[in-house]
């Protein structure tokens, strides 16, 4: 459980009884922020400019990461 804890890039996935989801997103260690499960929700990290993603398609989701270039 450590590891998980002490992840660089994590993400949880919330539910909630009214079947709503969002996931917490962590970064360089720190949290970043929360997203709702929503096509395109993004948040971006203040540290590393990273940049994580949801995308939702017919019946799965990605979360991504995009470095600014």
């Amino acid at each position: 459980m450590d590891r998980i804890n002490n992840a660089h890039i994590d993400y949880r996935v919330n539910t909630k009884e009214n079947s709503n989801i969002s996931i917490e997103i962590k970064c360089c260690g720190q949290h970043v922020g929360e997203i709702r499960f929503k096509d395109g929700q993004f948040k971006e990290c203040a540290l590393c400019g990273m940049r994580h993603q949801l995308r939702i398609e017919h019946n799965h989701f990605h979360i991504s990461q995009y470095k600014p270039e």
